[in-house]
């Protein structure tokens, strides 16, 4: 899915974990993995360094909304990922315009969270009147499997770590 194309990671956290396994696994042409916290993309880049990744894979600090950052990257990615980055209430409109600026027409949005009391169905919701939305339940087998065993957990709970997969095609 990732060869040959240009992916952005959005709010990718002290790891962008997401992304790295995205640019190991599946030659991007160009691979930005970003946060909004300076701190983040200083470990991102430390994690860089250490795994030996290619030079098409940058860190950068990318603040969701942050119009002059965003136009650095202005329609410029087929594909755009984010896990687990729609907690915040305040964080989703700028999550959704942050999409629609760096994808090009038809490019894809990988979208990966919890239910979290619907904030999942909210922000899919949002997106709507601006991208195809399909949300798969049942996207991998490992995933079921883990989750069939976790609900034996107590400490389990589907609304908080079941991760649920939107993805999103612009229009």
């Amino acid at each position: 899915m990732f060869a040959g194309k240009s992916v952005l990671e959005l709010g990718g956290g002290m790891t962008c974990l997401a992304g790295m396994l995205a640019a190991a696994s599946g030659t991007p042409s160009r691979m930005v993995l970003t946060d909004g916290n300076a701190l983040s993309v200083s470990n991102v880049q430390v994690s860089l360094e250490r795994n030996s990744l290619p030079s098409e894979v940058a860190s950068r600090v990318l603040r969701w909304g942050a119009h002059d950052e965003l136009l650095m990257h202005y329609g410029k990615f087929d594909i755009a990922m984010c896990a687990d980055c729609l907690f915040f209430d305040e964080g989703r409109e700028s999550l959704l315009c942050s999409l629609l600026a760096v994808l090009r027409p038809g490019g894809t949005a990988i979208v990966v969270a919890p239910a979290r009391s619907g904030t999942f169905q909210m922000f899919a919701s949002m997106c709507r009147p601006h991208f195809i939305v399909a949300i798969l339940e049942k996207y991998d087998c490992v995933i079921e499997q883990y989750v069939r065993k976790s609900a034996m957990d107590a400490h389990y709970n589907e609304n908080l770590h079941f991760p649920r997969l939107m993805i999103l095609t612009k229009y």
